[in-house]
């Protein structure tokens, strides 16, 4: 097993690449054959598949009842605040008593929230809503659970970050599908009610899993930042900041450029494409040896997805800003790689669920202030400084990574 910091301290010898599997098979092929790691794979496939559907049908969901958008966006909301305010204290509540309890817990609260959200629908408005925060609050930590889990693992921990990333974009793509097909077979509610018991199964599956199980508990001093104690891991999160901030803006910029060029629809088609993009770019990084230090991987990536970034801003029609974001999402999965590498060795020992939980509340933290910064945009310079603005973001990212990278170094 791999030797982690207990605290902010240096890793004295931190492995210039990433080492390969000792049978010298594909890494991708060696992690998802671990035996250790297949039951938690599997069952993180079944939790976390619906979670982009979850959020989609709730809009869908309030919308056909013709409470309008301004109800939605409230609903949305308050799933999302329910999120990004609990979920760092649920995943430290994980590194304290360990995985089985927490996943037990949310695995029946977060269902049994979206049932009364919906079951609510003709009644208090003040019930949905706290229906809707405490889903939100109770979202399953598998993400986290199982990013401790492969940070535990003999050497597979790079190909299961790379993995991981996969899987993300997979849920991106499969989970709006899955609502689509909801939608034709059944109702908003049903797909909101599918959603939330997939979740269930997935956590509860995964909480039965032996890994799950035998990860040790980290108990620690009561200590109100956590995670947020390591000034590396605070570095790390500015960057996820900027990645985040630049999403968002895409997030409003990419439905803007799919209206400006007559067809509005074509929206779900550049975000297949991204998605693509960032599956073949997680294939690609996760099957090969890493021959760069982290130190010089993390520079040299953010430069390469700022170029890509570059990208959108040349496009002229539908078809090249689709190929665009495939060449781009090819570029931002293995950034995001490599990011959740660095977290992993910058995270406090007692703390590691909650560092990733904090990576994903930043993100979409990020995401929403660069969706408010998009709409300014648009609004008034138009769709084009949008993309503009996205990939000055980036360059903003590159010039942190640049200026804090002895820093950086030092914390792991």
């Amino acid at each position: 097993m791999a030797n982690h910091p207990s605290s902010d301290t240096t890793i004295p010898s931190e492995p210039e690449t990433s080492p390969a599997p000792p049978s010298g098979e594909n890494r991708l092929v060696a992690a998802a054959r671990s035996r250790t790691m297949r039951a938690p794979l599997f069952w993180s496939v079944v939790g976390r598949f619906p979670f982009y559907l979850v959020g989609l049908a709730l809009v869908v969901f309030t919308t056909s009842k013709d409470a309008g958008y301004l109800s939605a966006g409230m609903f949305l909301g308050a799933y999302s605040l329910g999120t990004a305010l609990f979920a760092p204290l649920v995943a430290r509540r994980v590194d304290r008593y360990g995985q089985t309890s927490v996943l037990l817990i949310t695995g029946v609260v977060y269902p049994v929230s979206l049932i009364g959200f919906v079951t609510f629908e003709s009644g208090s408005l003040a019930a949905q809503l706290v229906c809707v925060a405490v889903a939100g609050a109770t979202v399953p930590p598998i993400s986290g659970c199982i990013r401790a889990l492969w940070r535990a693992t003999d050497g597979l921990e790079p190909a299961g970050i790379s993995l991981e990333t996969v899987l993300f974009n997979v849920f991106l793509i499969g989970g709006p599908l899955l609502l689509s097909v909801m939608l034709l077979l059944g109702s908003p509610g049903a797909a909101i009610v599918l959603g939330g018991l997939l979740a269930a199964a997935g956590s509860i599956g995964f909480a039965t899993t032996r890994a799950s199980r035998t990860q040790p508990a980290t108990p620690s001093e009561r200590d109100p930042l956590g995670a947020l104690r390591s000034g590396g891991l605070l570095l790390v999160l500015a960057l996820v900041a900027c990645t985040a901030i630049r999403t968002g803006i895409y997030n409003v910029a990419l439905p803007a450029f799919a209206d400006d060029h007559g067809s509005a629809g074509s929206v779900g088609l550049f975000y297949a494409a991204w998605g693509v993009g960032g599956i073949l770019g997680g294939l690609w990084y996760g099957s090969r040896n890493r021959r760069w230090s982290l130190k010089l991987a993390v520079r040299v990536g953010l430069l390469v997805v700022s170029a890509g970034a570059a990208l959108p801003v040349l496009v002229w029609d539908n078809w090249s800003m689709g190929l665009a974001l495939v060449v781009l999402g090819s570029f931002e999965a293995p950034m995001t790689v490599i990011l959740y590498e660095i977290i992993s060795r910058t995270a406090r020992e007692s703390h590691v669920t909650e560092a990733f939980t904090w990576s994903s509340t930043i993100s979409l933290g990020g995401s929403a202030l660069g969706a408010q910064i998009g709409g300014l945009l648009i609004t008034s310079p138009g769709t084009q400084m949008a993309f503009l603005c996205a990939c000055a973001v980036l360059l903003v990212a590159v010039a942190i990574a640049f200026a804090t990278r002895h820093r950086l170094e030092k914390a792991f």
